[in-house]
Parts: C-alpha cells; sequence; structure tokens
C-alpha cells in the first residue's frame, strides 16, 4: 500500500493550488492521500512550527506506518520543517516534495526528495537554500522572481507555466519513484551495483582528429569487468574520502544512476572541478536520470567555488549528444592526465557561471 500525506503552511491550505495538484496526482498513483491543513498558526516561526507540530501529531496518530510500502510527504513552507521532523522522531523512511521550504526546515534533517523554491521568496534566501540543499545532496529546482507560492507578482501567465512546470516535475517524481540523494563511503561496494547495468552498444563515436571534430563508425560494446566494478569503488570511496561528491539515482531501492565530483580544483584561472563519473544504468535511460545527477553536480560545484566543470567524456554520438544539450563545449585547457589515459575521450568543460 500507497500512502501520501500533505502538510499545509501558515494560511496555505491543501485546496490551494500546489497541494491540491500535488493531491490529485497523487491520488491517481493510487496514493491513499491524508490532507493536513494546519489552523490558528502563529505568524511567529518557531511559534507555527509547534503548533503545527501537535496539529500533526494528533492528526495521523492512528496510521498505522509499517503497513505502507512507499510513504511519501508534501509538504509546504512551514509544513516542510514540521514533516522532517516528525519523520525524524518517529523514524519514518519517506520519499519528500518540498515546496517552497524554510531555512529552518534544514535543522530537522530533512529526508531524500525534491525542492521547489522562488527566488523572490521572503521567507527563504536562495542562496541558503541552494547551498543546504547542495550540502544534503537534495534535488534543487528554481523559479526566477517567483515568491513563497511560487507565484509571480502581476503576471498571470508566468505564474501559471511555472505552476505546470512544478506539477510535471511532481508528477515525474511520482510515476518513476526514483530518489536522489548523496552516497556515503560506507555504503559504496561491489553490492550496490548489483542492479546497474553498464552495458552500451556503440555504433558511431564523436573524436577530434587533426584539430577537427569527426564522426567514425567504430562499433563495440561497453561494459564493465568485475575488475572494472572493484576499481570504481575505489575510486568513489577515495573521491567521498578525499570531500568530494558522489551522488546517486535510486529506484527500488536499487541504483541506478551516479555522478561524482572530485574535490580538488585545478586549472588556475579556469576553476575547473573535475566531473569524474557519470553513468546511468541501461535499463533506466531516456528518463531524465542523467540530466538530474549533471544538475546536482553543478549545483555542488557551484557552492565550493568552482567556475567550470571538466569532463573527459566517452566519444559514443550517443554521449556526446548529451553533453551538449546540456551546453557542454571543447575545454580550453586540457587535463594531460585524462588525454594520456583516455585518449579516445573528448575533453569538455561546462561553464557554471
Amino acid at each position: 500500500m500507497k500512502i501520501a500525506v500533505l502538510f499545509s503552511g501558515i494560511g496555505y491550505h491543501c485546496d490551494k493550488p500546489l497541494l491540491y495538484f500535488c493531491g490529485r496526482l497523487a491520488e491517481q498513483y493510487d496514493y491513499k492521500v491524508v490532507r493536513l491543513s494546519f489552523t490558528g498558526l502563529s505568524r511567529v516561526v518557531e511559534e507555527a512550527f509547534q503548533e503545527a507540530g501537535i496539529q500533526a501529531e494528533k492528526s495521523l496518530e492512528e496510521i498505522v506506518w509499517e503497513q505502507y510500502e512507499d510513504i511519501l510527504f508534501v509538504s509546504k513552507s512551514i509544513g516542510t520543517a514540521v514533516a522532517c521532523a516528525y519523520a525524524g522522531k518517529h523514524r519514518i523512511s519517506c520519499r519528500n516534495i518540498y515546496y517552497t521550504p524554510l531555512e529552518q526546515t534544514f535543522d530537522y534533517d530533512p529526508r531524500p526528495g525534491i525542492v521547489f523554491h522562488g527566488t523572490k521568496d521572503s521567507w527563504a534566501r536562495t542562496e541558503k537554500i541552494a547551498a543546504m540543499c547542495g550540502e544534503r545532496g537534495l534535488l534543487l529546482y528554481t523559479f526566477e522572481d517567483a515568491g513563497h507560492s511560487l507565484e509571480v507578482q502581476g503576471d498571470l501567465q508566468r505564474s501559471l507555466e511555472i505552476l505546470e512546470d512544478v506539477m510535471k516535475q511532481t508528477q515525474a517524481y511520482l510515476e518513476d519513484e526514483i530518489c536522489y540523494r548523496r552516497l556515503e563511503e560506507e555504503e559504496i561496494c561491489r553490492k550496490l551495483f548489483d542492479r546497474f547495468i553498464r552495458r552500451q552498444n556503440v555504433t558511431r563515436c564523436r573524436r577530434r582528429e587533426k584539430d577537427e571534430w569527426v564522426i567514425r563508425d567504430d562499433p563495440f560494446v561497453d561494459d564493465w569487468t568485475e575488475e572494472d566494478y572493484r576499481f570504481l569503488t575505489v575510486c568513489l570511496k577515495n573521491t567521498v574520502a578525499a570531500g568530494g561528491f558522489v551522488y546517486g539515482a535510486f529506484y527500488q531501492e536499487s541504483l541506478k544512476g551516479f555522478v561524482s565530483v572530485e574535490a580538488e580544483m585545478f586549472g588556475g584561472e579556469h576553476k575547473y572541478l573535475d566531473l569524474s563519473s557519470i553513468h546511468v544504468s541501461e535499463d533506466m535511460r531516456g528518463r531524465g536520470i542523467g540530466r538530474a545527477l549533471f544538475r546536482a553536480a553543478c549545483m555542488w560545484a557551484r557552492q565550493k567555488g568552482a567556475a567550470k566543470l571538466y569532463i573527459s567524456a566517452h566519444s559514443a554520438v550517443e554521449t556526446q549528444a548529451f553533453y551538449q544539450a546540456m551546453g557542454c563545449v571543447e575545454a580550453q585547457m586540457y587535463h594531460q592526465e585524462h588525454v594520456e589515459r583516455e585518449p579516445y575521450d573528448c575533453q569538455l568543460e561546462y561553464r557554471l557561471e
């Protein structure tokens, strides 16, 4: 069975657009939906948090969480802090959709999920939300000029476009049940990749030859051996231990995609951070996982002060098409170690600023 709990905000009840349409979507995907519309809350955040927490405890006291294999918490504003605190207190393993979280929300150890934030949200500073999402590996969607209700004042058309975009991302999250989070050093082992399929059928490659980019027929199957998997786990562990970033996409509790960024900056004025790996399991390609992982890597690298990501990219035409779609271009400075190790790779960069 599946259950979705909607935690409202101060004056933003479950009949308002974000929570109303999300609730309807959850019902469409066979969730039992419980709607918590908090009443009589103080305008003082700390007091509202306490009042809403008491109401949540009372409203949810008869739910037997153990009978649900899929628990989704959807929260808005002060409700995001209440949802985090409630999940922590009751040790509930849940997925989350956070609509316009407050800065205080991050004091309560947010669980894995996605975050939506407007750059003109008067209740939360964009730089703080971005930094805290980056630290916790939460996927963040930001909307320029949108306020605390993800609406643009005086621009109805833009507000409707934002609502549509938010609901599309919400639906994708519900539909695929893909969970994104940072990986810890101790969990990175061979078993983590038991249901990961590296296999890639390559037919044509894009390579730089004599100062020109050319496409050549070069059919082969790219896959990993057991030795490759062992080497990969060592590399990813080292990345985490050195302060780098390793971020995974999980489907039905199995790793289906991951990205890594090294901690050490190089390239002088270029201020590169090395995107050392990004892979999506063969059975999950085409669902936007690669884009989500790349976006998370960019967000983390920005927080570390990098100007660019450096990518030594597989030359397969399909792989190159992905990087081109993301906005990557040929690197201004080649990293010789990468060139020597993988001479057929394409040396690319992505500007973060």
